[in-house]
């Protein structure tokens, strides 16, 4: 799944600045305040990064403007469709800075990152049309691991190559030292607060010392004399945002706008990157000469000099450029992404699988195909959590004649009984689980060869809608549980939407069970990430902070949270009114 997600001119959207997407991240707010607009812009970057490709020979998508589908369905149907439908509907300033001008816009953008890449894609198309794709007017794929960035202007004719400078090093080195000092401090405290010989407190005290000399070094490069009661803790947190906001710097090279690979009909976001190693291992063009105006000589020349000279630091960067090609390749191509959408529960009791409308039989046919089978973990994982959500102890999937397929559910006493007359919550939670164990068996395990710090797209990201549908308030709450075991034990990663208060209260619970140290440690280890959705477009999502206790650190907005309140405030203040009545 996306580590952040961003947009511009998107559906509701004028702009929706670049958000962190956590292990479990859950999205909670009104019908209609934008969870879903997320889900769909990131589900269309990334089955878009999937489906374009190079082109052919005669129509080599690099050199001319390649297609954005709002209809691509080959892996999640997002149900936009066409780009007027997708193209923000209220009058805005352009996506280029320089214009102030208000006006419908006819130009989208989307940004988002997958491990260590980040990417920016900008659409152009015709508002007043109902077509179903939207033209790339420019893209950038930006390496930071490699420390690489290519960019393609397709509007302008423009390639470009940049070197990225970084401060990770420091950033790392920063964040590292914070992290002993708290963690060294802490533990002075505590020596001398149970009383512990004066020789064990006296090497803590210089280990703090020492500690505080380097990170003196850091935040005080001048040497100043620092105050006997100086915050060594929070002017290196400072510092260490100060590296973070300047992470990256960058020397750019244009380019000519050719296209130089020799690959065809190859993933594009590949492609491109090829296209700078080819430019790389390009001879070129002769030096011009024979130009009769001597000024255009010179200036022809001087151009063929600075092509030359950026082909030469390309050539030499080559190697880099490949493996940064290599990574992303292998990136795009195991990235496992399933949404598991809202749906009707039906009480049929024989599922058909040409019924391509039934999506309790679309899952159970997955399910089967799966070949998953009493005693592999996948199935164990279905009768473990059927048990936890007390819908049975055990199932029965029983196939007719290969086209149809009747559920049974076995109860503790040995019972079986039909699915169909477990009930909706049932119902409801067996398909849960049935797709969650196939996706299991599909992509667990990922056995391939990625960046370290890419191993998390070695595993699945599952998004779902709604899960608390015709659920018990119980069993909502034990959503959380749910995704919190899948997240630990076999490394999915999961964006939810969601109106249960129930599920976000469990949340809470958890993280004041783990008893984290202090906020730094939880805001480490905590896998949960809350968005509150405000009810107007032009608010940013709010991001819901934990605190050590459990407690959200801010309230959240009105609709959520405060509807219970607000009830039970009613009731308290009938029930006040009518003892007084009483007592008259």
């Amino acid at each position: 799944m996306s580590n952040t997600i961003g947009f511009s001119h998107f559906r509701r959207f004028a702009n929706f600045p670049e958000i962190d997407l956590g292990n479990i991240t859950i999205l909670v707010g009104g019908n209609n305040s934008g969870k879903s607009t997320l889900v769909k812009a990131l589900l269309l970057c990334i089955d878009n990064m999937r489906l374009m490709t190079a082109g052919t020979k005669e129509n080599v998508s690099v050199s001319m403007s390649p297609k954005f589908r709002f209809d691509a369905n080959e892996w999640h149907d997002v149900k936009i469709k066409t780009f007027s439908r997708a193209i923000h509907n209220k009058p805005t300033r352009s996506l280029d800075l320089l214009d102030d001008e208000l006006s419908l816009p006819t130009e989208m953008r989307f940004v988002f990152t997958l491990g260590t890449f980040k990417f920016v894609i900008q659409v152009a198309g015709d508002r007043d049309k109902d077509e179903v794709t939207g033209d790339v007017t420019s893209l950038s794929i930006e390496d930071r691991e490699n420390m690489v960035k290519f960019d393609v202007d397709y509007r302008g004719r423009v390639m470009q190559y940049s070197v990225l400078g970084s401060t990770t090093e420091r950033e790392t080195l920063a964040k590292r030292l914070y992290n002993e000092y708290v963690s060294a401090k802490a533990s002075l405290e505590k020596l001398s607060d149970a009383g512990e010989d004066l020789s064990v407190i006296s090497s803590q005290s210089e280990k703090v010392t020492s500690l505080e000399k380097r990170i003196a070094e850091i935040v005080n490069p001048d040497g100043d004399e620092l105050p006997d009661d100086f915050d060594y803790a929070s002017a290196l947190m400072k510092r260490f945002l100060d590296f973070a906001r300047q992470r990256y710097t960058y020397t750019t090279w244009d380019l000519p706008f050719e296209d130089y690979g020799d690959i065809i009909n190859e993933n594009l976001f590949v492609h491109i990157i090829g296209n700078f190693i080819g430019f790389a291992n390009n001879p070129g063009k002769a030096l011009p000469t024979g130009i009769a105006d001597p000024e255009e000589e010179a200036a022809a020349v001087q151009e063929w000099m600075y092509v030359q000279e950026a082909r030469s630091v390309l050539h030499e960067e080559v190697d880099k450029i490949r493996k940064s090609q290599d990574d992303l390749r292998r990136l795009i191509s195991n990235i496992c992404v399933e949404y598991i959408t809202a749906h009707a529960a039906n009480q049929n009791t024989i599922y058909n699988t040409a019924d391509r409308n039934d999506y309790i039989a679309q899952t159970v046919h997955e399910f089967m195909r799966a070949k998953i089978s009493k005693g592999q973990k996948e199935y164990t994982f279905v009768t473990d959590w059927m048990q936890k959500f007390e819908v049975g102890s055990d199932f029965e999937i029983i196939s007719i004649d290969g086209e149809a397929y009747r559920v049974k559910i076995k109860d503790e006493d040995n019972t079986s009984v039909n699915l169909a007359d477990k009930g909706m919550g049932s119902i409801q939670l067996m398909i849960l689980l049935l797709r969650l164990a196939t996706i299991l068996r599909n992509y667990q395990p990922r056995n391939i060869v990625t960046l370290e710090d890419n191993d998390a797209l070695r595993y699945p990201a599952i998004i779902i809608e709604e899960p608390e549908q015709n659920l018990h308030p119980k069993v909502q709450s034990k959503l959380a549980d749910l995704f919190l075991y899948l997240n630990q034990e076999f490394h999915c990663r999961f964006l939810v939407e969601t109106h249960s208060e129930y599920l976000v209260r469990r949340t809470q619970a958890i993280v004041a069970g783990e008893d984290y140290e202090d906020e730094n440690v939880l805001k480490e280890a905590n896998p949960f990430m809350v968005y509150f959705f405000e009810p107007d477009a032009n608010s940013r999502p709010r991001r819901m902070d934990y605190a050590i206790s459990g407690a959200f650190k801010e309230k959240f907005g009105e609709g959520f949270f405060d509807e219970a309140s607000k009830w039970d405030m009613t009731i308290i203040r009938k029930e006040f009114e009518l003892k007084r009545k009483n007592r008259k």
